[in-house]
């Protein structure tokens, strides 16, 4: 069960699906889950984004946190693992920063939805945040058919990517799942929990 402070004046509305565009492909966001609902709503959040803040050490400016916007996905539509892949060119910022230090984290809102957070500040609580954290590895060759589908699945322009920057199929190793999705404070998630089959 996820740790969390649980605070509520009111029942939360109903949010219906939304469809946003994404890479010239209409994307659906389901309904969300309940917020009381901490682990699915984790869960949700990393199947629903197509892309996410990572968060690295800087190897350019040393000792320096860095952001990065970084598409992923954790499955095919149909398919959710929990488990973020990434397509990282080895010329890349992210590239760099891994090689000295591999330990990052993943950071997606609800205001990717476009709608969902529509009428309310980003930082606002309700509008959920997820950030995963974790080390950053290569697929292992028995998932890599699997991540290279999803990926090119929910971003198809990854198929024409120069091949000359050399990609790399990698993943993120959660260690920890920490949310906010209401007043209250921030959940930490099981990791445990986070891995179960979802929905």
């Amino acid at each position: 069960m996820a740790v969390v402070v649980k605070w509520c004046a009111a029942t939360c509305a109903v949010i219906l699906a939304v469809t946003i565009v994404t890479e010239g492909t209409s994307v659906t966001w389901p309904p969300p889950p309940s917020w009381l609902n901490k682990t699915a709503t984790a869960r949700y959040l990393a199947h629903s984004a197509d892309w996410g803040v990572v968060s690295t050490i800087s190897s350019m400016f040393p000792g320096t946190p860095f952001g990065i916007v970084q598409s992923f996905a954790d499955g095919p539509v149909e398919k959710s693992t929990g488990i973020p892949y990434f397509y990282v060119s080895k010329i890349s910022t992210v590239y760099a920063n891994i090689q000295e230090n591999n330990t990052v984290s993943l950071t997606v809102s609800e205001v990717e939805s476009r709608e969902l957070c529509s009428k309310v500040d980003p930082e606002t609580p309700t509008c959920a945040q997820l950030t995963l954290s974790g080390k950053m590895i290569p697929v292992p060759s028995q998932e890599e058919l699997f991540a290279r589908t999803a990926l090119f699945a929910r971003h198809p322009q990854m198929k024409d990517w120069p091949k000359g920057h050399n990609w790399l199929l990698l993943k993120l190793d959660v260690t920890s799942v920490w949310l906010i999705d209401f007043f209250g404070g921030a959940a930490i998630i099981p990791v445990e929990d986070y891995f179960k089959p979802w929905p």
